[in-house]
């Protein structure tokens, strides 16, 4: 079975269509919740419930340099985590496949080293900071599921969609609410600074172009790479 991991259910929704045409029986779609401490929680009991024959994890990644392109698909091929800067490979041959139904398509794509943060990088000095490693890209699983798979001979890849950039400025609204904002905070931040809605729209609809690209992608990807099912044997 092949297993799909995002952090976020919006984020996993770019898996349904490709997950439709392969079959349910071929393809596992797992939200993992955000952060290290759940992606690893997840990874362990999809290893032990399915033995996937690949796992591939995706979602929207931050931009850590100004040169990618957005939106755009990267393809990590390693992952570094924060926290004791250990280095995660992604698997060469379930990359290079990846590669080649995406050319086939004609999908941009990019090459990229990828970090796993613990928390969200929202301002200009922490998402220096993490650039200073090499990445240039951050999400918070990726490092996890890699050394998941990787103590179980499992092949995994990562397809992220960047939707930012290094120097992209961030609402002082987002930083501060550092999370999902209630409606009265949206309210009041309206009411203080009005601007502030239309650059939240411009976010909304930054993050939708995203998810367009990596559901066009995915849905190329997921069908191709799940594996046939084997018959059941009478006996």
């Amino acid at each position: 079975m092949l297993t799909i991991t995002a952090a976020l259910p919006w984020e996993a929704q770019a898996a349904r269509a490709g997950q439709a045409i392969a079959g349910r029986g071929r393809v596992r779609i797992i939200t993992s919740g955000v952060g290290p401490a759940r992606a690893r929680d997840a990874a362990e009991e999809a290893i032990e419930r399915d033995s996937p024959s690949n796992v591939i994890s995706i979602g929207v990644a931050g931009g850590l340099t100004n040169t990618l392109r957005r939106p755009s698909i990267t393809l990590p091929t390693s992952i570094i985590r924060q926290t004791d800067g250990a280095v995660f490979q992604t698997d060469e041959q379930l990359r290079k496949q990846t590669i080649r139904l995406l050319n086939r398509a004609d999908i941009f794509w990019q090459s990229v080293t990828s970090i796993t943060t613990p928390e969200i990088l929202f301002t200009r000095p922490e998402k220096r900071a993490a650039a200073d490693s090499g990445a240039e890209i951050v999400q918070m699983e990726d490092a996890e599921w890699a050394e998941v798979c990787a103590a179980a001979d499992i092949p995994f890849a990562c397809v992220r969609v960047v939707m930012d950039a290094l120097d992209d400025d961030i609402p002082n609204e987002v930083v501060q609410w550092r999370g999902k904002p209630s409606a009265l905070d949206i309210a009041v931040g309206t009411i203080r600074r009005p601007g502030l809605l239309r650059e939240l729209i411009s976010l909304g609809l930054q993050r939708q172009s995203a998810m367009q690209e990596l559901e066009r992608a995915m849905t190329l990807i997921i069908p191709a790479l799940a594996p046939d099912l084997v018959p059941e044997q009478v006996d």
